[in-house]
């Protein structure tokens, strides 16, 4: 995505996770993130950059910010929280 090394204008935040603080980079406007799905979308947000990550991953930040409500991990189901109990999406 060239992302790494973080754009010029990208914010040095520490975040705190379950393995202790972690320094990231906020990059604004560098590149947004949404869900699409079966005909609904989420909203955009910012992407955030972290040196230890070297794939694409989706935190509870993120999905948090993003609306997602997972319904089942084992069977992979989940839907936005805006949308009713019996839409069920797969992942």
């Amino acid at each position: 995505m060239g992302l790494w090394p973080p754009p010029g204008d990208a914010r040095e935040e520490v975040f705190e996770t379950a393995g202790g603080p972690l320094r990231v980079w906020v990059a604004r406007r560098a590149a947004r993130v949404h869900v699409v799905a079966g005909g609904a979308e989420s909203r955009e947000v910012d992407v955030v950059v972290s040196p230890l990550a070297d794939e694409p991953l989706i935190s509870d930040v993120l999905a948090g910010e993003l609306e997602i409500a997972v319904e089942d991990f084992a069977r992979g189901l989940w839907r936005f929280r805006w949308e009713p109990r019996e839409v069920l999406r797969e992942s």
